[in-house]
């Protein structure tokens, strides 16, 4: 007994986080006592084992060495008896003895008595039923919830509403008395391994709201998490002075669309956000249980920096010659991580934007890969973001002068390089605003980039499509380079702002209808090409293709002994 005492004394000095690793080595101790199954009546040893806590389920565990790789770890350690009563669907039953971990999985139930042969699942239920039948018990249902630490000992944040009496312990403050506000004349906020607001008297006096006496504030404040968490309700009814919000304008107008964040927001700021948004919903003044709908996490900007390992630090370029620290000698190796001051790997904005502009930044940075992926920032990415921008400027500036001009434009006259570009205006529109729609920013300037490529090979500049691609075109660009869309936009003649302008809708009757140019080949040599819809049939293609004059040089008077048609790519006629 003094034993087992002791043993659980020393337990209780360990953390939670300690005592559930799974990296410690299991610790335990038998206490000589034995509990009786409920079903077989065999005797099972009683052993305290500090991996099992109090707070979880009722504190006491069946232990299942062959199914639990806790149990497993500890009977294995003390030599206790495992048995198998779970076996993989399509795989033998383990062997206790060549077993290194347990079988964690579902199953078919061996060495389970009337339950041999149910799935485990199945399993489960009849085993709550036996229970009951015999008044032994039932299912429950255990949380796995861990108390959660909203406290610290810093100046800024929320007071916590309670009060410390003597006679009463802790004691909410009075609603009347709400909100408490942190004193503004404290004079020293920096940390001391307790709480700066000690320090201040006047704030930390106070009487018991219950009985009268002598109490101290909590000088523990709500984490800052807990100030931020309910700001979205406010942007929508900021002037309110009678109430929090108004439940009216927050149902019109919340749950928030969209919601962009690190990744970390979803440990942090998200579960704040949520946990306030459900209390809110509880008392009845939200219809709705959760305050974001979609969530989007962006990567992170890395970038390249050298490192002396003897050192041990970062050093910057200009301390390196000949791939060794000048300071030390040393050969330094080449890291790539997240941008940090620390390390010394980060491109000061300012300078930066002065040297390329903005709109630089913005497209290499956009263009480097997924939005939701982390990205490597390099020097390459920043030329070919200037390259664009410049080619984009000289598709305008060299065509100035048609820019101004009214654009008087009907589809129903269009030639056919005037339909090819413009199909490909439309898909442009569509794909851009259906990439940028899903975060897919790269595909999107991907796809503005090819479209650039057709303006420049398209011949006539004074074309209506064309000068009408170039329109939208500068509404397509906005959003990434906005400087630029802006530019572009007042050079062709605008007085207001690009981003005043509605974003383009595409032309759906031009989305998917599309011709293709094909070469006509009599005995395998080119006599003319010939457009045709897309997935034309040969008879209709070899219709139109013997009507041509150039093909019919070719085949008249002779025979035609057969024809080779790949759709949408080539006819070729074969005459002797």
């Amino acid at each position: 007994r003094d034993k087992v005492e002791k043993y659980i004394e020393e337990s209780l000095r360990k953390t939670e986080v300690e005592r559930t690793s799974l990296e410690r080595e299991k610790s335990g101790i038998f206490t000589g006592t034995y509990a009786v199954h409920p079903f077989t009546e065999e005797k099972i040893p009683i052993w305290v084992g500090d991996y099992v806590l109090a707070s979880y389920g009722t504190g006491i565990v069946m232990g299942v060495p062959a199914h639990d790789q806790r149990d497993f770890e500890f009977a294995k350690k003390f030599g206790l008896p495992i048995k198998v009563v779970i076996k993989p669907v399509n795989g033998e039953t383990p062997k206790p003895e060549f077993m290194e971990e347990a079988f964690e999985d579902y199953g078919i139930m061996v060495n389970s008595g009337e339950f041999t042969g149910l799935t485990s699942q199945d399993g489960i239920k009849k085993i709550q039923e036996k229970l009951k039948e015999k008044g032994l018990g039932g299912e429950a249902v255990s949380y796995r919830l861990r108390d959660w630490l909203i406290s610290r000992q810093r100046y800024w944040g929320a007071p916590i509403p309670v009060v410390h009496c003597e006679r009463c312990g802790i004691v909410p403050v009075d609603e009347k008395a709400l909100p408490v506000k942190l004193p503004e004349n404290i004079k020293d906020f920096k940390p001391k391994g307790r709480s700066p607001l000690e320090d201040v008297p006047e704030f930390m006096n106070t009487t018991c709201p219950r009985c009268g006496g002598p109490a101290k504030r909590d000088s523990d404040t709500m984490d800052t998490f807990v100030d931020s968490s309910w700001y979205y309700f406010r942007y929508i009814d900021p002037n309110n002075e009678k109430e929090i919000f108004s439940s009216n304008a927050v149902n019109k107008w919340m749950p928030v669309d969209q919601y962009i964040g690190g990744a970390e927001h979803a440990t942090k700021h998200l579960i704040y956000a949520r946990f306030i948004n459900k209390v809110l919903y509880d008392e009845g003044l939200i219809k709705y249980l959760e305050p974001f709908e979609n969530l989007f996490t962006q990567g992170l900007v890395h970038k390249s920096f050298y490192y002396c390992q003897y050192c041990g630090r970062p050093v910057k370029d200009e301390e390196v010659k000949d791939g060794k620290h000048v300071e030390c000698g040393s050969e330094v190796v080449m890291l790539t991580e997240m941008m940090s001051k620390s390390r010394g790997n980060i491109v000061p904005v300012g300078p930066f934007v002065k040297e390329h502009g903005a709109d630089v930044a913005r497209i290499t940075i956009l263009f480097a890969g997924p939005a939701e992926k982390d990205m490597i920032w390099s020097d390459a990415g920043v030329e070919g973001a200037k390259r664009f921008i410049n080619r984009v400027w000289r598709l305008y500036s060299e065509n100035e002068d048609i820019l101004r001009s009214e654009i008087q434009f009907n589809k129903e006259n269009m030639n056919d390089d005037e339909k090819n570009l413009y199909i490909n205006l439309q898909r442009t529109i569509y794909e851009v605003k259906k990439d940028s729609g899903e975060f897919h920013f790269n595909t999107a300037l991907a796809r503005i980039m090819e479209f650039i490529n057709a303006l420049y090979q398209f011949k006539d500049k004074n074309s209506p499509v064309f000068k009408l691609s170039l329109r939208n075109l500068a509404i397509l660009i906005a959003p990434f380079a906005p400087h630029l869309g802006e530019e572009l936009w007042h050079m062709m003649g605008n007085k207001d702002s690009v981003f005043q302008e509605r974003f383009p809708e595409h032309d759906p009757e031009y989305l998917h209808f599309e011709e293709v140019e094909i070469p006509v080949q009599v005995n395998g040599k080119v006599r003319g090409r010939l457009r045709i819809k897309r997935g034309a049939s040969e008879e209709e293609v070899f219709k139109k293709a013997t009507s041509m004059k150039n093909v019919q040089k070719y085949i008249k008077d002779k025979e035609i002994i057969k024809k080779i048609y790949i759709k949408d790519r080539l006819l070729n006629i074969v005459v002797k």
